[in-house]
């Protein structure tokens, strides 16, 4: 507002409008315009708006724009009804809250009206229907509950209307009457229920419809108007099979109609009598049947599709032909089928920039197309065999590499030094042998390094330390060796360092380490690791210690939000695999189970006040449980079995909290009561047993010596959750896959259960470890 210089003329100054006769001020542009639409750009700040305000004198305003500014969550002044010129108003993302003031239905002039991102419900969809010159109205995301009005049908002039990211519930009118002139509707992201009226795809006008994430059910109408530009029926439960007047739509250019049960057999020929198609999803229709024909479109290339995604569609064939008359595909994804070849992809796709055919059966060599374009190569999840080849190295443009849970062999290919813009590779669970190769140093841009489940051996190189933007390194279950890798301490992104199940042995000094200032989920379990816990190392882990400001509000993930893309990992408890498929920066673990380590614990765990697991089962620690670990407040999983721990249980273990869900004392040598009335108690005899000395719920022995021990309840075998380790991470990639998302950790993380390979895996981990003569160390007992 450096403009606004009082005593000058109002009308130069920027944002202000005036009428070129009168001189009267007609329009206020103070707003933003925002990429991201929940965060405010804040030209006022922590501002109330009175009242009083001048800004309520300009009677002959038109037009006034305050979005992306911070009202600190105050009301709309009833004031505002005195702006009676008003045609535009835009208040949306400025933290306005609370009602809209009674005489609101008088701005009988309004022609356009945005407030989305109300902090609360704005309560006006009951008087919407006064306001008769409307043109457009958008409430995205205000907590707007109860029916779509019936009165938007008493607004003839409006040509488009938005409310999407609300909870609207129920079923459509059965009719909107004079809506011939919308355009557009948006109400995506809310519970609507019942089936799609006929009327809605009748508007004869009708340019954009969506209608996705709801809970609509029932066929699909008929399709009777020839305007329909997009049409978004994603996510709902949709059912039956995709009307043929679909293939009559000739302006179309988006049709997503995936994540539905939809049935019966869709013609993918036909799409040729859509000149203007772009995008075309029909995934997750699992009883859908893609019919692809034998000679396609008489030869006749479609250039104008540039988007297709049929996973998850029960494909099992693609006749090698067919995707050559899509020569604009940028984007194809045929992952969660059942096809078996890679000969489907012709050798030359000049504009494909993302291919995904994860989760199929494909067997044989990797075969990639030629692409000057592809950044995204997803074959994770099938057969495939060989080496990894090397023209893979041609494509400098790759950003992201998955190849894992395959059956590649070899050596890595030391020629990827060339893809300077690779951000991810994932080539875990193969029989890749060798070293891990130095020249991943060069490669600058790398984010996410994930080789775990390989036969690679020797140290890591220390060349890894140049990798000033790795947030991920992962690789556990391989044949390292070598001594802890002090020197990964100064990378400055360094989230998540996994070394689990290698032979890296030694103490762990801190003398030369730096600070692993972001480090959050460290899992060095199963190495022959020795001496003492330092409690310098520890102190290292700020990240740990507390949550950054900017790490309480919102949601963030391990990943890059930017683009949507984040890592995911497998976490392994008691035998069961579970995808979690975002890794919250929030959710913090340290698991140095299954070593040689001694002495005593440090009470400098106590400092790491934002972690959530912490493991130091099956070494051989002694001395008592440091009180301070009761300053885990966040702890939602303690285990400290198979040790030579003594003395008695803090009493200070009362006060942790219902958070904790996994609690692991056994086999040490702890004795005394078990503290009574707290979150501990809550745990089965499987968390004590092994400690001849405890008494106490939920033990059978009772303390003072008036009991007796029931050795067939306590003293039984170690159970399956208390051998091994609690957590046994594998980290695959940047949020590629998809399915059934719940939520686990407190809702820090979300997952999906997949099919139960881990045996298989296990298995095979452990024949190729006895073939290759390697110790494996069991587990304590006592």
């Amino acid at each position: 507002m450096a403009t606004w210089k009082e005593g000058s003329d109002c009308c130069l100054w920027e944002g202000v409008t005036c009428d070129p006769f009168t001189s009267h001020v007609v329009g206020l542009h103070l707003g933003c315009d925002q990429v991201l639409p929940y965060t405010p750009c804040r030209r006022f700040q922590g501002t109330d708006l009175h009242r009083n305000s001048s800004l309520f004198h300009l009677r002959h305003l038109r037009s006034l724009d305050l979005s992306g500014n911070d009202f600190n969550g105050s009301a709309i002044p009833s004031t505002f009804t005195q702006l009676t010129s008003l045609a535009h108003l835009n208040l949306s993302r400025s933290r306005f809250s609370g009602h809209i003031p009674l005489g609101f239905s008088r701005l009988n002039k309004l022609v356009s009206l945005d407030l989305s991102y109300f902090s609360r419900q704005p309560m006006i969809l009951a008087s919407i229907g006064n306001l008769k010159s409307l043109d457009t109205l958008y409430l995205s995301d205000c907590s707007l509950s109860g029916s779509v009005p019936a009165s938007i049908g008493n607004l003839t002039s409006l040509t488009g209307f938005g409310l999407p990211g609300n909870s609207l519930s129920g079923r459509f009118p059965v009719n909107y009457i004079g809506l011939n002139s919308i355009q557009w509707i948006d109400l995506g992201g809310n519970l609507l229920n019942g089936t799609i009226p006929s009327w809605m795809l009748a508007l004869p006008s009708l340019h954009w419809l969506d209608l996705s994430s709801n809970l609509l059910t029932g066929e699909i109408p008929e399709f009777q108007s020839s305007s329909l530009g997009a049409i978004l029926l994603q996510q709902n439960q949709l059912s039956g099979p995709v009307p043929n007047t679909i293939f009559n739509l000739v302006n179309v250019s988006e049709i997503h109609l995936g994540s539905n049960r939809l049935s019966g057999v869709f013609h993918l020929d036909r799409i040729k009598t859509l000149e203007n198609l772009r995008r075309l999803s029909l995934s997750h229709n699992n009883n859908i049947s893609i019919l692809f024909g034998s000679t396609p479109h008489n030869s006749t290339r479609i250039s104008s599709l540039e988007f297709l995604d049929l996973s998850s569609c029960n494909i099992t064939r693609i006749p090698s032909f067919y995707l050559d008359f899509f020569p604009s595909l940028s984007y194809l994804d045929l992952s969660h089928n059942f096809l078996t070849s890679m000969t489907i992809l012709p050798p030359h796709m000049e504009s494909l920039q993302y291919l995904d055919l994860s989760y199929n059966m494909i067997e044989g060599p990797l075969s990639i197309p030629w692409s000057p374009q592809l950044q995204y190569l997803l074959v994770d999840n099938n057969k495939l065999t060989g080496r990894m080849p090397h023209h893979i190295c041609n494509i400098t443009t790759l950003d992201v590499i998955n190849l894992s849970n395959n059956s590649l062999s070899g050596s890595i290919p030391e020629c990827l030094v060339n893809l300077t813009d690779l951000t991810v590779l994932q080539l875990r669970t193969n029989n890749f042998h060798g070293s891990v190769p130095s020249i991943f140093g060069n490669m600058s841009s790398l984010e996410n390094l994930d080789l775990n489940g390989n036969t690679l051996g020797g140290p890591l190189p220390q060349s890894l330390a140049a990798c000033k933007e790795l947030q991920v390194l992962d690789v556990g279950n391989n044949e390292l060796n070598g001594v802890f890798p002090f020197w990964l301490s100064s990378l400055p992104e360094l989230k998540v360092l996994i070394l689990h199940n290698n032979s890296f042995h030694g103490t762990i000094t801190t003398e030369s380490m730096d600070s692993f200032p972001m480090l959050r989920i460290l899992d060095i379990s199963n190495n022959y690791f020795n001496g003492l816990l330092p409690a310098s190392l520890f102190h290292k882990f700020r990240a740990m210690m507390m949550l950054q400001e900017s790490e309480k509000v919102g949601v963030n993930y391990i990943g890059r939000s930017s683009t949507d893309e984040y890592y995911y990992v497998d976490l392994i408890v008691k035998g069961q695999e579970m995808m979690i498929t975002k890794i919250l920066t929030i959710f913090t673990t340290v698991d140095l189970s299954n070593n040689y380590f001694h002495g005593s614990i440090p009470e400098a765990i106590g400092e790491l006040k934002s972690l959530k697991h912490l493991n130091l089962s099956h070494n051989s620690l002694s001395g008592p449980i440091p009180s301070s670990l009761v300053n885990l407040t966040e702890l939602e999983a303690l285990d400290l079995s198979s040790n030579q721990l003594t003395g008695e249980i803090p009493p200070q273990f009362t006060s942790l909290t219902s958070s904790l869900a996994k609690f692991n004392l056994s086999q040490n040598s702890l004795q005394g009561p078990i503290p009574q009335g707290s979150q501990i108690q809550t745990f089965d005899n499987t968390s004590y047993i092994g400690n001849e000395g405890l008494c106490g719920l939920p033990l059978s022995k009772k303390c003072g010596g008036d009991g007796h021990n029931d050795h067939d309840e306590d003293s039984e075998p170690e159970s399956e959750s208390n051998g091994g380790t609690l957590f046994d991470w594998k980290f695959a990639g940047a949020g590629y896959g998809c399915g059934l998302v719940i939520g686990v950790s407190t809702a820090y993380v979300m997952f999906i259960i997949r099919k139960p390979r881990w045996l298989v895996e296990m298995i095979d981990n452990w024949i190729r470890r006895q073939h290759q003569a390697r110790r494996w160390r069991p587990a304590i007992r006592f």
